[in-house]
C-alpha cells in the first residue's frame, strides 16, 4: 500500500502542475493577443492603473497614449493591461468633460477679484537688511 501511495501523489502533483501551466499559457496568449490588437482611439488601462487613449499604435514595441488633454506619453506595449469598453470609457474619469471651463482668460472677471497689497503687508515676512562686513 505504501509503495502505491508515493507514485499516486507524484501523479496528482504532476497533473495539477500540468493544468496550472496550461491555464497560465492560455492567459498569456490572450493577453498577448489583446496587446497586439490595440488600435488607435481605443481607451486602455496600463499596469500602473492609468487610463489613457491610444494615439499611435503603429509600433510593435510601444504605443503613444494621451493621458490628459494634450499630454502624450510613450509606453511599452506590455504595460497595457486591458482595453476599456466604450460604454465604460466615460467612467474612467467621471465629470472630466463637464467640469472644464468654457474659456480660460488671463484677465480677472471683475475688479473685485483683484486683491491689492501695500508694501507694509509683506514687511513682516522679509528679514531686516543687515550691513555687510566689507573690510
Amino acid at each position: 500500500m505504501d509503495t502505491l501511495l508515493f507514485p499516486l501523489l507524484l501523479a496528482l502533483l504532476a497533473g495539477f502542475m500540468f493544468l496550472s501551466i496550461r491555464k497560465q499559457k492560455k492567459r498569456m496568449a490572450e493577453m498577448q493577443e489583446m496587446q497586439n490588437s490595440v488600435a488607435t482611439g481605443a481607451r486602455v488601462q496600463t499596469s500602473a492603473g492609468l487610463f489613457a487613449t491610444v494615439i499611435d499604435a503603429s509600433s510593435s514595441d510601444f504605443v503613444d497614449l494621451e493621458i490628459a488633454t494634450g499630454v502624450i506619453a510613450r509606453f511599452n506595449r506590455l504595460a497595457i493591461v486591458r482595453v476599456v469598453p466604450t460604454e465604460d470609457a466615460a467612467e474612467t474619469y467621471p465629470g472630466h468633460f463637464d467640469t472644464r471651463p468654457e474659456e480660460i482668460t488671463d484677465e480677472p472677471s471683475s475688479a473685485s477679484d483683484v486683491e491689492s497689497f501695500d508694501d507694509d503687508t509683506f514687511s513682516a515676512d522679509r528679514p531686516a537688511d543687515k550691513p555687510s562686513d566689507d573690510k
